[in-house]
C-alpha cells in the first residue's frame, strides 16, 4: 500500500516539495539581510537593554531604513499553506478514486478499505508533518527579529506562523480535506468546501477562542501612574478608561474634556477654551479616573500554542474517524 500511495500523490508530493523548496530559497535568501538590517540599526543592540527607549532604533528598522522591512508584509502569505495541503491533497484523496471508481479495485484485491484508506491518510499526513515543521522552524528564525521589533508574538499571522501550531493546522487541513472528499465525492467540491470548512474554523478560533484560551489578568492604575504590567510581549486585549465607581468612560486611555467638564464645577468645557492641567489633574483625581488593562502574559505564548495546537489535532482525528467510518460503512 505504501508503494501504491506513492505511486498516487507522486506528482502532489513533488510539487509540494518544490513549493517547500523555492520558499527555503527565498526565505533563507532574504532572512541573513534581515539579521543583518536588525543589527546595523542598532535595535538589537537596544533591546537587549531591559527598559531602554529603543524607538528611534525601532523606527529605523521597520520604518524603510531597512532595506528588508518591506518583507514583514508577506508574513500573512505563508497562512495559505496548510490549507492548500487540505485543498490540494486530503480533499482528492478519496473523492478521486471514488469518482473514477478505481477504489472498488484496490477493495476486490484484497485489501480492506481501513487499510486502504488508513494507509494513504497516514502517508500524507507524515509528509505534511514534516514539511510544515520545517517550514515553521525556518519561519521562525526568519522572522525573529521583526518579532522582538513589534514585541508581540501573539500578533495573528505570527503567532500561527511560527512555534507547532502550523503543525496542527495542517494535519487538521488535511483531514478537513479528506472528510470532505468523503463525504462529497467529487474532488473539486471537495476542495471548495475544504476551504471554506478550514478557513471558519481557523478565523473563529483566531478571533473568539483564541483570547479565553486561559483566563486573562487584569490590572488597574491611575489615569497618570505608571502601568504595573511590566512583562514584555504580553497580549493586550482591552484597554479602559474607568471612573471611581467603575463605570465604563471610554475603549483605550482617553480624556473625554466634554465629560470631564460637566462632572468637575468650574472646569471649563472645551467650548470655552482649554482647562488649566492643574485643574484637569484634580478632576481627574477627583472623579478617580483609572485605567484598567486586560491581557494575556507574554509567559503563557507556549501554553497557548500547546492548547490550540490539542485542539486542532483532536479535531483531525475526529474527521479521519468520521471518514473511516463513512468509507467502511457508507461507500460502496
Amino acid at each position: 500500500m505504501i508503494w501504491l500511495t506513492w505511486r498516487q500523490h507522486r506528482l502532489q508530493l513533488l510539487y509540494g516539495a518544490v513549493v517547500l523548496a523555492i520558499l527555503t530559497v527565498f526565505l533563507l535568501s532574504t532572512g541573513f539581510g534581515i539579521s543583518a538590517a536588525f543589527r546595523s540599526s542598532g535595535l538589537a543592540q537596544c533591546l537587549s537593554v531591559p527598559g531602554r527607549d529603543c524607538g528611534a532604533a525601532n523606527d529605523l528598522f521597520m520604518g524603510g531604513g531597512a532595506r528588508y522591512s518591506g518583507l514583514w508584509f508577506t508574513i500573512p502569505l505563508f497562512l495559505i499553506v496548510p490549507a492548500m495541503v487540505g485543498v490540494f491533497w486530503g480533499a482528492p484523496l478519496v473523492a478521486r478514486e471514488v469518482e473514477q471508481g478505481t477504489h472498488r479495485l484496490a477493495w476486490t484485491q484484497g485489501v480492506g478499505r481501513i487499510r486502504w484508506a488508513g494507509t494513504k491518510v497516514a502517508a500524507l499526513a507524515a509528509a505534511a508533518l514534516v514539511g510544515t515543521a520545517s517550514l515553521a522552524w525556518i519561519l521562525s528564525w526568519w522572522s525573529r527579529p521583526f518579532v522582538a521589533a513589534s514585541d508581540n508574538r501573539f500578533s495573528p499571522g505570527v503567532f500561527d506562523l511560527r512555534g507547532i501550531v502550523p503543525i496542527a493546522y495542517a494535519l487538521f487541513a488535511l483531514a478537513t480535506g479528506v472528510a470532505a472528499g468523503t463525504l462529497i465525492r467529487r474532488t473539486v467540491p471537495a476542495m471548495a468546501a475544504t476551504l471554506g470548512f478550514y478557513a471558519a474554523v481557523r478565523l473563529g478560533v483566531e478571533l473568539w477562542l483564541r483570547p479565553h484560551l486561559a483566563s486573562p489578568s487584569t490590572v488597574s492604575y491611575p489615569f497618570f501612574g505608571t502601568n504595573p504590567r511590566s512583562g514584555l510581549g504580553d497580549w493586550v486585549l482591552s484597554t479602559k478608561t474607568l471612573d471611581g465607581a467603575g463605570h465604563l468612560l471610554g475603549n483605550g486611555k482617553v480624556l473625554d474634556l466634554n465629560l470631564l467638564g460637566s462632572r468637575c464645577p468650574g472646569l471649563p468645557l472645551p467650548t470655552e477654551g482649554l482647562p488649566n492641567k492643574d485643574a484637569v489633574q484634580a478632576c481627574i483625581r477627583q472623579l478617580g479616573l483609572h485605567v484598567q488593562s486586560t491581557y494575556q502574559p507574554g509567559s503563557r505564548y507556549w501554553t497557548f500554542q500547546g492548547i490550540e495546537s490539542a485542539i486542532f489535532i483532536a479535531l483531525a482525528v475526529a474527521l479521519v474517524g468520521l471518514s473511516l467510518w463513512w468509507i467502511r460503512n457508507r461507500i460502496a
